[in-house]
């Protein structure tokens, strides 16, 4: 009876997809049709658009939370006018809602595209007004970020391509 247990369960491991994998013999083998979608590569664009989501609405958060902090940034604006404190508030409005989509996956390409528009006008805008800086150097590299992930067609975790 226990040779019989035996060879059934080698038939079963040589039948195993898993079995051709090395160390599939071992308890918590990874089967081959889940080693294919593991690997690092196939989740950068997934951390890229969640970490493009989360800078977005960090931002986004703070403009609305303080817009009178951001009023500087308006161009030929004054700082203290009720038009600029406007803008910063819609302007905060649209990085949190772009931040939320790409957080969650919906429509991602969408999103970053958007993403993308945006920070070019505010490195544009940012570089024109006050030449080059850290923040023109930080938002240029988020725009490349958001750049990356528009055109990423492939991610996980999305509930619309």
């Amino acid at each position: 009876m226990a040779r019989r247990n035996r060879v059934n369960r080698a038939a079963a491991r040589t039948a195993s997809p898993s079995a051709a994998l090395p160390g599939a013999q071992f308890a918590g083998a990874v089967p081959a049709t889940r080693s294919a979608s593991w690997p690092p590569q196939t989740w950068a664009p997934t951390a890229a658009r969640v970490t493009l989501g989360l800078v977005l609405l960090w931002f986004g958060v703070h403009e609305l939370t303080q817009p009178s902090l951001w009023t500087g940034y308006v161009p030929l604006i004054s700082q203290t006018s009720k038009l600029a404190i406007g803008l910063v508030l819609f302007h905060g409005w649209v990085l949190s809602v772009l931040g939320v989509a790409l957080v969650l996956g919906v429509v991602p390409r969408l999103g970053a595209a958007v993403s993308a528009l945006l920070l070019a006008e505010i490195v544009v805008s940012l570089t024109l007004t006050g030449g080059l800086s850290d923040i023109v150097a930080r938002d240029f590299g988020v725009l490349g970020l958001a750049l990356a992930v528009w055109a990423t067609s492939e991610q996980g975790l999305r509930l619309r391509n």
